[in-house]
Order: structure tokens, then C-alpha cells, then sequence
């Protein structure tokens, strides 16, 4: 088969390899879209725990092809959404529901070989089914969907409150459409790109402002602060600066994420004294299977996927990703 190799960090290339074999709870996805997330910058970058050599991807749909000897032959044929998350199963945070902690972690895409391949093998456990009208495009949006999910779930939200959201990247307008979903009454945005400003009014946003006009628009319309404050940028400032919107008795979730070592300065009273509840999440939390049910409702559209692109474009569109070119870019092995 055809496979993207990062043999090791920014050194791709298209390659043929032997096609994987499934082992006997396993079955072979063939892979219809793949789609490239802020994690896979730092995969490229080898700033994550990856080993190499790798096949990267861990946003994925595709039909399978045929099955291990443990999996029933029903299978075959089936439109697939795959959960990338490998877990024991068996130890402490598994047994407590916090597999995304397991302590044997790991991930197709991440840190063994994933989606950006003509086909690739994956636990049957992993799969969910999807429905014959869901599109491709859509089907490999259900993983981030799935990420969106989990932060919201760990994060509660009275119906009718205030949201102020740092970053329109495709997570953030993820974020957006289900805080709409759960009863947001208002949601104001902030990013730095006029093009992702604009999308966000599309995609629902109350206001979207740049982050020089943010201070004195809100200062006069949210003198309080807001409800709900997240962060969608991972960006150490924007960080610090969005715990000065939360109103009292709100909620900061930090879903962005930082560099590893990386801090922040904040004022500890400023939490103390408005009484702010701080949220994060990781990953994917067995959410995968109410995501593919909020894909059908119509929460989120294929109008997300911006560009879709042959698998030996990979490079290419890592560096559309790192400029912020479009929403969500995909590959089409």
C-alpha cells in the first residue's frame, strides 16, 4: 500500500510498505479521509511522544476490508468512524472510567502507525458504524468532535449563559456550534484572523472580534465578565489574559493546548475572590460514541473541511495548518 513515513521529526516521505495484516481482534480499515489536527504539528515537529518510523493520522473514517479471526465476518463492508485511543483496559484510570489516562496509553496516528495510509488496522473495539448518508469529510470529523465532547462534558453549563471563546481555529468553531447546541445563549469570539472572524459569524458566533478591539467592545457590553470563558489557543497569554473575563462564580476551561513546560502568570486572588471553577481535558474520554450521534444531528457540517488533499500533499498541508490557512484540512488516501 501507499503510506505518508515520518522516518523521523520533518522528514516525510510517500512510500510503498506491506500492507498490515489484522490481528485477531483487529480489522483493516481502508481509509477514506484522514484529517490533520494541531497534534500532528507537533508529530511533524517531534515535539510529541511518538516514535519513529511513524505513519501519522489519527483522524479517520473509512469501510472495512476484512477482519482478524476473532471478528465476525458481519464487519466487512461496514462505513466506519475509528476511535484512535488504545488503552490496557485493566489498570487504575481504566477501571475508574479515565481511560484517557490509562497508564499504557496510546493512540493510532500518535504513537503507532495511523491513517495516513491506503489501510490501516484497528482493534474492533475502536470501531463505531456509520450511516450510509454521513459523508466521508464529516465521518473523520467525528474524533475532534469527539475531543470537543469530552471538555464540554467535564465542564458544566447552565442553559442561557454568556460564552467568551479564544481561538477560531476548527476546534474552536467545534467548541462554538456545541455550546450553541447545550443552550449558550450568547457566544462571542476572538481571534486574530479577519477570514476565521468572518467563518464564525457563519458558523453561529454572536460577535467576533479581533483581539485589539475585544477590551473596549466587551469592557462596555459584559461589564461583569461572561459565564463561561475557553481558551481554544493554547497560547500561555491568552491563557492568563481570558481568567480577567470570568465573571464571578464562572467557569474557565483551558481545552488549547500549552507547550510541555510552558507558564503562565495569574493573579491567585482574582480565583479566590470570584469564586472561578478552572476545567481542562485530554484527549478522548469514551466519548467517540455520543460524538457520532451529535454528527447526525447536525451540530457540526462538512462545511468545516476547507480542503481536502492527496496523501502525498501531507507536508503541504502541515504548513497550511501551521499558517492557519482555511478550517479543517484533510487527506484523501
Amino acid at each position: 500500500m501507499m503510506a505518508m513515513v515520518l522516518h523521523e521529526p520533518r522528514r516525510a516521505a510517500l512510500e510503498r510498505v506491506p500492507a498490515p495484516d489484522a490481528g485477531t481482534d483487529q480489522v483493516i480499515v481502508q481509509v477514506a479521509r484522514a484529517g490533520i489536527c494541531g497534534t500532528d504539528l507537533k508529530i511533524f515537529d517531534g515535539e510529541y511522544l511518538s516514535s519513529y518510523p511513524l505513519i501519522p493520522g489519527h483522524e479517520m473514517a473509512g469501510t472495512v476490508v476484512s477482519v482478524g479471526s476473532g471478528v465476525a465476518k458481519q464487519w466487512i463492508g461496514s462505513r466506519v468512524g475509528v476511535d484512535p485511543t488504545l488503552t490496557c483496559g485493566h489498570c487504575y484510570f481504566c477501571r475508574s472510567r479515565q481511560s484517557n489516562h490509562c497508564e499504557s496509553w496510546n493512540a493510532l496516528g500518535d504513537t503507532v502507525n495511523g491513517g495516513f495510509a491506503e489501510y490501516v488496522a484497528v482493534p474492533v473495539a475502536n470501531l463505531h458504524r456509520l450511516s450510509d448518508d454521513l459523508s466521508w469529510a464529516l465521518g473523520a470529523l467525528i474524533e475532534p468532535l469527539a475531543c470537543a465532547e469530552w471538555a464540554l462534558e467535564r465542564m458544566p453549563m447552565r442553559p442561557g449563559s454568556t460564552v467568551l471563546l479564544f481561538g477560531m481555529g476548527p476546534m474552536g468553531i467545534i467548541l462554538m456550534r456545541l455550546l450553541l447546541q447545550d443552550g449558550a445563549s450568547r457566544v462571542v469570539v476572538v481571534d486574530k484572523s479577519p477570514e476565521r472572524l468572518r467563518q464564525a459569524l457563519q458558523f453561529g458566533a454572536w460577535r467576533a472580534l479581533s483581539p485589539d478591539e475585544m477590551d473596549a467592545t466587551l469592557g462596555a457590553i459584559f461589564p461583569r465578565g461572561f459565564d463561561v470563558v475557553i481558551d481554544a489557543t493554547g497560547s500561555t497569554k491568552v491563557m492568563a489574559q481570558g481568567l480577567g473575563w470570568v465573571q464571578k462564580g464562572g467557569n474557565y476551561l483551558l481545552f488549547g493546548v500549552a507547550p510541555k513546560g510552558a507558564t503562565a502568570e495569574v493573579e491567585l486572588y482574582t480565583i479566590y475572590h470570584r469564586e472561578i471553577t478552572i476545567y481542562s481535558s485530554m484527549a478522548i474520554n469514551q466519548s467517540y460514541a455520543r460524538a457520532v450521534e451529535i454528527s447526525t444531528g447536525g451540530a457540526i457540517s462538512s462545511d468545516l473541511v476547507t480542503h481536502t488533499l492527496p496523501l502525498g500533499q501531507y507536508e503541504q498541508a502541515i504548513a497550511m495548518v501551521r499558517r492557519g490557512e482555511g478550517l479543517k484540512i484533510q487527506l484523501q488516501p
